[in-house]
């Protein structure tokens, strides 16, 4: 009964240590909130894009100087193609997200960084 409870202890204890000793790296990059942008599809709905901006700690200073604008124009297949131009003043990976749809595009880049989103609605 002894060695069985010393077993499970060690068990346990190993669990505990494992699941405790991950690390995160805190400076791998900063995530910039893009104000929303509001599209209206060819067929007259109003759709909302979320952009996140991911830059390297050293270049957070910059982050008043990210822009970003979309349009909407028919894809061919009954839906709307928006395309998302995200201006960055440096190499930035970005995610561009229409919650509705549940529709998402995200890319690396400098300077201009383009996402298409193929939403089902026209």
């Amino acid at each position: 009964m002894k060695a069985r409870s010393v077993v499970v202890a060690a068990l346990l204890g190993g669990a505990l240590l494992a699941a405790g000793g991950g690390t995160a790296s805190a400076n791998m990059s900063w995530c910039v909130d893009d104000p929303p942008i509001q599209v209206v599809t060819p067929g007259g709905h109003n759709l909302t894009v979320n952009n996140m901006v991911y830059l390297p700690p050293y270049e957070l200073h910059l982050k008043n100087t990210i822009s970003s604008d979309a349009n909407a124009a028919p894809d061919g297949k009954g839906g709307t193609l928006v395309t998302v131009h995200v201006h960055v003043p440096t190499k930035a990976h970005v995610v561009s997200t229409e919650y509705r749809y549940q529709v998402s595009s995200q890319k690396d880049g400098y300077t201009l960084i383009t996402l298409y989103l193929d939403v089902p609605i026209s």
